[in-house]
């Protein structure tokens, strides 16, 4: 399975490209001329320049991420998903804020562990506090694993990570992660 760009994705890619320092050293206005589009074009794309990577990230999430438990194993999907943010590790790197605002992370991470949890419910699985207490924590850790990666320039290839990260799935959630037959 591959991940399809979309509508406005190949000019938002183009903008992830032309972040060529950290993010905090560049203003709308430099990204906006990088990437050859106006300011106004640029904020029709994102509400903030720090929205660019987590475009990013979202994409590769929906492509591989919430595929896992359904059409994707756990191997399979994470390394997708790493190999899909590998793909643009310079930009990734300076695109990634420092300190990221707290309140907009955890509605993200919320979304994320909504729709594994919806995995692990359409598969007529109960979920109790403790499984929901793992996918929490789960999902915690591995944002905190991908943003250090991408923050850093993935050194590590996106094969170790994937490998890595699998091994740190807890056993009961890495056990409901096969794919629907």
């Amino acid at each position: 399975m591959g991940c399809a760009f979309e509508g406005n994705d190949e000019m938002r890619l183009r903008v992830l490209r032309a972040i060529r320092k950290p993010i905090e050293e560049m203003t709308v206005s430099q990204i906006s001329a990088e990437a050859g589009i106006t300011r106004q074009k640029f904020y029709d794309l994102f509400a903030a320049k720090y929205d660019i990577a987590y475009w990013y990230l979202s994409l590769a999430e929906t492509c591989y991420i919430y595929e896992i438990g359904r059409s994707l194993s756990l191997e399979d999907g994470l390394a997708s998903f790493f190999a899909f943010l590998e793909a643009e590790r310079p930009s990734l790197s300076n695109a990634f804020e420092r300190n990221p605002d707290k309140r907009e992370l955890r509605a993200r991470l919320a979304r994320t562990e909504n729709e594994l949890l919806w995995t692990i419910q359409s598969k007529s699985i109960s979920v109790d506090e403790d499984l929901k207490f793992c996918v929490a924590y789960t999902v915690e850790s591995a944002n905190c694993l991908v943003a250090g990666w991408c923050i850093h320039g993935a050194e590590e290839s996106a094969a170790v990570m994937a490998r890595r990260l699998t091994m740190c799935i807890p056993q009961r959630l890495a056990d409901l992660a096969a794919p629907e037959s």
